[in-house]
């Protein structure tokens, strides 16, 4: 006989988790249809308060949509080694860097460029084919960024070396770390300068690693009011549900990621029917994120044991050390839980997006904040989708210098 599962007791018990709990429909399909379809917006019996948020994250987050970055002639970027995301990344990166530069009128044979978290060198690899760039320094896990070794100069060379700091995936609080690197260089003495910032190029990725002071990092974030964050919500901000119906394959790993969170709540709720003593009683204990002792000892599975609800059971009883019983099917009362979680998780990806906004926002005003106190009109900063998202959000962010005044 399996261990039963009480549906929790919400405080805010509103009509509309009559709706979240109906096992005859999927509910979370419809959230997501309403939400990616504005369309088809009327067409659902979805309860008002979920269409008015859905309707208000919408408005309120970053637009999507790619910028275009046009190239003279069609990169041909090898794609040996990488997925056909990652070459999508590449060939994007090497564009739109090959565009920046000719806009600044950098030369590319004589700029440095460090390509922090390189991981492979498959960018730092394309730049060098496609841009001819000698000096290229390709960073990774090596801390906070520091090209001064890019910066030998040629004998008798009066000006600093110009640098491009480049970061394809910038988790964390690698972003941060890379524009204080920039903003540090930029406060050197003139006669001390080893290298030049030309810019930076960063292009996010997750933030849950993101450490607490860098975020909210602006002084008008920081003050008026103040905003904190629940862990939960750094590891939401890297979610990109308009991207899950996007082709047949994306929406069955969507419903299968969808999956294991909810199953995995389902056996984490077994598990504290199941505890005897005070230690698994504190090891059950909420921190926002689901990741407790229990989970972690759950560890991952393989993408077949969710094929179906007994077999994840058996063999999830069997890692954590509980025996569910013979029995381990769903009763109405956990089917009823598992349509609410389904909604409750889609709900909190969809508000993923802003939490990014937010972070992003609050970026771009820390930077126009210490170009303002330094009244330098040389660099200007701008935030865009240079990358098309596939599986996770990837929001681009730079700083260059202003383009050279035009002859007109």
């Amino acid at each position: 006989m399996s261990a039963a599962v009480v549906r929790p007791i919400f405080p805010f018990r509103e009509p509309w988790w009559a709706w979240a709990s109906d096992t005859v429909s999927c509910r979370w399909m419809q959230l997501l249809e309403y939400y990616t379809d504005p369309t088809q917006r009327t067409e659902w019996d979805i309860p008002v308060e979920f269409r008015e948020l859905i309707d208000q994250v919408s408005a309120l987050a970053l637009p999507r949509t790619p910028i275009n970055i046009a190239t003279e002639v069609p990169l041909e970027i090898s794609s040996r080694g990488m997925s056909p995301k990652k070459a999508h990344e590449v060939t994007q990166s090497v564009a739109y860097i090959s565009n920046l530069l000719h806009s600044l009128g950098v030369d590319p044979h004589g700029v440095r460029i460090v390509d922090i978290g390189a991981g492979q060198g498959y960018l730092t690899r394309a730049l060098q084919l496609h841009l001819g760039t000698r000096h290229l320094l390709a960073l990774d896990s090596s801390g906070s960024p520091d090209p001064g070794n890019l910066s030998s100069q040629e004998e008798g060379e009066a000006d600093p070396a110009p640098v491009l700091l480049v970061a394809l995936h910038a988790c964390g609080s690698l972003t941060p770390d890379i524009l204080r690197t920039f903003f540090i260089q930029q406060d050197a003495p003139k006669d001390r300068r080893l290298w030049t910032p030309v810019g930076v190029i960063a292009v996010g990725c997750c933030y849950n690693l993101l450490a607490p002071q860098d975020f909210p990092i602006s002084k008008r974030m920081s003050t008026s009011p103040p905003i904190s964050l629940a862990t939960s919500a750094y590891h939401m901000a890297a979610q990109i549900p308009a991207q899950w119906f996007r082709t047949p394959d994306s929406r069955a790993d969507a419903t299968l990621a969808l999956r294991k969170v909810v199953w995995r709540a389902i056996i984490g709720a077994r598990f504290a029917k199941t505890v005897k003593t005070t230690e698994q009683a504190e090891s059950i204990k909420e921190d926002g994120t689901g990741d407790r002792p229990v989970m972690r000892r759950l560890g991952r599975l393989n993408n077949n044991v969710y094929t179906d609800w007994k077999t994840f059971a058996v063999v999830a009883g069997e890692r954590i050390g509980v025996d569910l019983g013979p029995d381990n099917e769903l009763d109405a009362e956990e089917k009823a839980l598992i349509s609410e979680l389904e909604v409750l998780h889609v709900l909190r990806c969809i508000i993923g997006p802003l939490v990014e906004s937010l972070i992003i926002m609050d970026r771009e005003q820390w930077v126009q904040e210490h170009l303002d106190e330094r009244r330098d009109g040389r660099y200007a900063s701008r935030v865009s989708q240079s990358v098309r998202p596939v599986n996770r959000e990837r929001a681009e962010y730079r700083v260059g210098s202003r383009p050279p005044p035009t002859n007109r």
